[in-house]
């Protein structure tokens, strides 16, 4: 009779009835297969782990490095550099068959130039010679020349000086360079000045800080307009039309008025000695005067002529005297 292998007692087979071990599934895990049962419950599977944030490992991509990189070797970006990349490690700096990457341009270099505000760190000096001596000078701010042979008359350009208090130095520009004057002076940065050389009032030189700022806001078609006396110790002017609208009344030594808006165009000034009753108004605003026959109450001293353009401000500085060969000037700029 064949051998029967059921088990007749109604009891159920067991994996020992066979000699079969089969092992059981660990949670959240591939199922486990017989024969596979390893030291760690992977059942002779090995499962790599992705590094944390990393690219995920793979079978066959377990490395034995000792930083867990699972044998990838993932490039490090140079600090503030360009990142790196496969192709592009290089241990001995050699850039051989690689990219090479163009260099971080500078910002440009803003160029000297007169009358541009650079920055508001930086301020924009110029120099004004109203000095009647017949030598040269040099000027200099803390330990730069600025100047060289300054004469009488001579205005130079603008150049950039740093925020801050600096002490101009004015000497002679030949012989022994003895030094005439010293003064310190506050710089604002974005700011622009003219520092006006002159005769002081008791002998030697005096130097007056002048602003060239004012009158930004300016009408259509306008430009602005003021005068400063830098001649003589003792000296007043009035400034007027041909129309006899006073347009600056008595305007002493060292001082500069107000600018005035101007409507653009070509002006006659004249210049005559001030005087308190003769002038009945100041114009509030300049504007071209109709002619008339009637003659100055005091004979000019000088007339002179200006275009004003629309949007500039202009400063005519009066200098000299009248009684030397240098003579009575009026030099008007652009401020």
């Amino acid at each position: 009779m064949a051998e029967n292998n059921q088990n007749t007692s109604g009891a159920h087979l067991t994996p020992e009835d066979y000699g079969i071990t089969t092992p059981a599934a660990t949670d959240n895990t591939t199922p486990a297969f017989s024969g596979g049962a390893g030291p760690n419950n992977d059942y002779g599977i090995s499962l790599p782990i992705a590094p944390e944030g990393g690219i995920p490992a793979y079978p066959g991509n377990m490395g034995g490095g000792n930083n867990n990189d699972y044998g990838i070797s993932l490039p490090i970006a140079p600090e503030g550099g360009i990142p790196a990349y496969p192709g592009n490690m290089n241990n001995n700096n050699n850039c051989n068959n690689c990219t090479i990457w163009p260099p971080i341009t500078t910002l440009p270099i803003f160029p000297s130039c007169p009358g541009c505000n650079v920055s508001q760190s930086n301020a924009q000096v110029r120099f004004l010679n109203a000095s009647t001596n017949a030598f040269p000078v040099s000027i200099s701010i803390d330990n730069t020349t600025y100047v060289n042979n300054s004469r009488f008359g001579t205005v130079s350009n603008y150049d950039r000086i740093s925020d801050g208090f600096h002490t101009v130095t004015v000497r002679r520009a030949s012989g022994l360079r003895s030094v005439l004057l010293q003064q310190t002076f506050p710089f604002t940065g974005g700011q622009r000045y003219t520092m006006v050389l002159a005769d002081a009032p008791t002998g030697g030189l005096t130097m007056t800080q002048v602003s060239n700022d004012g009158c930004a806001n300016m009408n259509f078609n306008t430009g602005c307009y003021r005068v400063a006396n830098f001649s003589y110790s003792g000296s007043s002017y009035d400034v007027m039309l041909y129309s006899h609208d006073a347009v600056f009344r008595n305007v002493g030594f060292r001082e500069v008025t107000s600018y005035k808006q101007a409507m653009a165009g070509t002006y006659q000034f004249y210049v005559t000695n001030s005087n308190s009753f003769s002038v009945i108004r100041e114009l509030p605003m300049i504007v071209i005067g109709a002619v008339t026959n009637t003659s100055f109450n005091n004979e000019p001293l000088v007339s002179f002529q200006t275009d004003i353009a629309a949007g500039n401000r202009y400063t005519s500085y009066l200098i000299g005297n009248n009684w030397s060969d240098i003579g009575f000037r009026v030099l008007t700029i652009e401020d």
